[in-house]
């Protein structure tokens, strides 16, 4: 699983690192510009969403960085390649990449939950649900970030083994709590995925709009298909790492890093509609900017005509955006507790509301007599 043909993982670690880095950094970027952009007219904002969304880039930037430093050591490289001084470096930059490495893929979940708010607008029972999968999920980052360290004694046998007197804990300790933590990961990767869809579709939106909504969530499923692929790699690694310890670690950071970078992603594509509709929007301004110049009047009214249905279109998708930022009036019944928008939306009295009172009298016409109507008023 871990053979790949390669002797040397450390710069191929760094290139796709730094490239997903990359890519996901733009992404986030176009999300905190339409949150910030269209925040005036959608009546929405940087939310708890987003901030975890930034803290789970920065921990991405630390990580690439530790990689790239370790690398320098010969990290990715096979043990008996490096010299003492080396193997030194390279276990403890080691040990430092996977305790920060592994909050980098599981806090995305939290932005997750948190843009769920928004879209569905869930109550509070779902949300005791929703936050205690997450937080049970992150003491077991806790633990496994904790005993990174604490499985030797002193702290820098873990690297180096020449300090006499030192001992460390039994191997099969960090690979049941690394075995766990990552089926639990895996878990909540494809639960996330999949649980909303169903409510997604029965909001208040246009079809359009649940569909990409709900298609850009489930994309968060290949998370979960990264999570199997790196769980089933632990048992190798760990056989590999008694005897070539610095050999196959950037193999599973990129297993990692893929599944926190799918997350990141999957979370700011909802974030991106009205960026998408602007675009769309100044394409077709220009189109129809184009036939007018042209001075065809057959074309000119056809530009008309495919106006009308942009403009229904740009109402739809405001309805969308408003929904995701949390301000829809949608009606839909989440599990474990009715949605609080519920009863808002049925309050009385909450439109304005036009009374029209028609009073209509009748009389027999008599020959000779105007036939005109007299006894129909209207107030």
């Amino acid at each position: 699983m871990i053979e790949l043909g390669r002797d040397d993982y450390s710069a191929f670690a760094n290139r796709v690192l730094w490239s997903l880095f990359g890519v996901t950094t733009i992404i986030v970027a176009l999300r905190i510009v339409a949150r910030l952009h269209f925040s005036t007219r959608l009546r929405v904002g940087l939310g708890l969403d987003d901030y975890i969304t930034l803290i789970c880039l920065i921990l991405s930037l630390i990580v690439c960085i530790l990689t790239t430093v370790a690398s320098e050591y010969g990290l990715g490289r096979h043990f008996y390649e490096l010299d003492d001084n080396e193997r030194i470096n390279a276990l403890k930059y080691n040990a430092i990449i996977n305790a920060v490495l592994i909050w980098q893929f599981s806090l995305p979940k939290f932005a997750i939950i948190a843009i769920l708010k928004r879209i569905l607008n869930y109550g509070t029972k779902t949300a005791v649900l929703f936050w205690t999968l997450g937080i049970t999920s992150q003491a077991c980052i806790l633990a496994v970030s904790i005993w990174w360290f604490r499985q030797c004694h002193p702290i820098e046998f873990g690297w180096d083994k020449s300090i006499p007197g030192g001992t460390c804990a039994d191997i099969k300790i960090m690979i049941d709590l690394a075995y766990f933590t990552s089926a639990y990961s895996s878990f909540l990767d494809i639960f996330f995925a999949l649980y909303p869809i169903p409510f997604v579709m029965r909001l208040n939106m246009p079809l359009r709009g649940r569909l990409a909504v709900a298609g850009a969530l489930s994309l968060s499923s290949l998370a979960f298909v990264v999570s199997v692929i790196k769980l089933s790699a632990l048992g190798q690694a760990f056989a590999i790492s008694a005897t070539d310890p610095t050999y196959p670690v950037p193999y599973l950071d990129i297993l990692g890093m893929s599944e926190g970078y799918i997350l990141i992603i999957c979370s700011s594509l909802p974030a991106l509609g009205p960026l998408f509709r602007a675009a769309k929007g100044k394409l077709t301004s220009r189109d129809i900017s184009t036939h007018k110049s042209n001075g065809n009047v057959g074309s000119s009214l056809h530009s008309l005509h495919k106006s009308f249905p942009n403009a229904k279109e740009e109402r739809l998708t405001d309805e969308m955006e408003r929904s995701i930022g949390g301000n829809s009036s949608s009606v839909d019944d989440i599990p474990l507790v009715t949605s609080p928008m519920r009863s808002q939306s049925s309050t009385p009295g909450t439109g304005i509301q036009k009374t029209v009172n028609i009073s209509m009298t009748s009389e027999a016409i008599k020959p000779g007599m105007d036939s005109r109507p007299r006894g129909v008023q209207i107030f």
